[in-house]
């Protein structure tokens, strides 16, 4: 499937601020099932941002606007093919980093009573990891209620525990702990999921989790909906938790009040 996505994030400041510096990790992914074929970022002010590619191979934009502003306009275009055949070669230089905690993913007694609950009866079987972290992926579906209003960026999944609810990035991160507490490598993915139903239109960006099973590399869950990922979902960035992969992340200089607005726009091109 060929999707258009545009991703539009809008700043706005109850003042002048002296300077921003931001950088956004918005250009899909290559690799694993799909394929960036276009992609164009957009800064207002005229800015020119600079790229790297940073240690988890996401493609990372930065810039620094030093002139008085009072607003900022973020906007990406990308088109990518998705339901592309996964890579052959599932080799990953990283896998034991995927196995560390730290907050917000933390190693406390309610990550090991949840993953004690998904004994994996062979870890050199695929098929007996997948068949846990499906059980694992349905289970935080089940039993944790998804409330925008209850957690924030910087909530922890001993917080999450306590709550018994979150939104997607507070799941992925609970995925996450359980997972590499059950000895499996997992790690954070931000991006988009298509819905096919609703009109081709998402509200915004979407969170989910991979483990590294056996013999098949990264699978992706998505504990939100619960599924395995699909040729609906698209990968912007991937790391250990949240922190390593936000699309954007930035500081400004100045007093003044700020708010965020973000829209994103999928479209199936076939």
């Amino acid at each position: 499937m060929k999707l258009e996505i545009v991703h539009s994030t809008r700043y706005k400041y109850s003042g002048p601020i002296a300077e921003t510096v931001m950088e956004v990790r918005l250009r899909p992914m290559d690799g694993n099932g799909q394929r960036c074929l276009e992609f164009d970022l957009d800064v207002s002010s005229g800015i020119k941002p600079r790229s790297y590619l940073d240690g988890y191979g996401n493609h990372v934009h930065y810039f620094n606007l030093v002139r008085p502003h009072t607003r900022l306009i973020v906007t990406s275009r990308s088109v990518v093919e998705t339901g592309l055949e996964p890579d052959k070669d599932a080799g990953e230089e990283l896998v034991h980093d995927f196995l560390r905690f730290r907050s917000p993913v933390k190693d406390v007694d309610g990550v090991r009573e949840l993953a004690a609950r998904f004994p994996i009866a062979d870890p050199r079987s695929g098929l007996d990891v997948e068949e846990a972290l499906d059980a694992l992926t349905v289970t935080i579906s089940r039993e944790f209620t998804y409330d925008r209003a209850v957690t924030d960026v910087y909530s922890a999944v001993d917080e999450v525990l306590a709550l018994r609810a979150g939104v997607c990035q507070d799941f992925a991160h609970l995925f996450i702990a359980a997972a590499r507490a059950m000895g499996v490598p997992a790690r954070y993915v931000s991006g988009y999921i298509h819905s096919p139903d609703g009109g081709g239109s998402s509200s915004a960006s979407h969170a989910w989790a991979e483990g590294w099973v056996p013999s098949r590399g990264w699978v992706g869950f998505d504990a939100t909906h619960p599924v395995r990922t699909s040729e609906n979902h698209v990968r912007l960035a991937v790391g250990r938790d949240y922190s390593d992969a936000a699309p954007t992340r930035g500081i400004y200089v100045g007093s003044a009040t700020g708010s965020m607005d973000v829209g994103v726009r999928t479209r199936s091109m076939e």
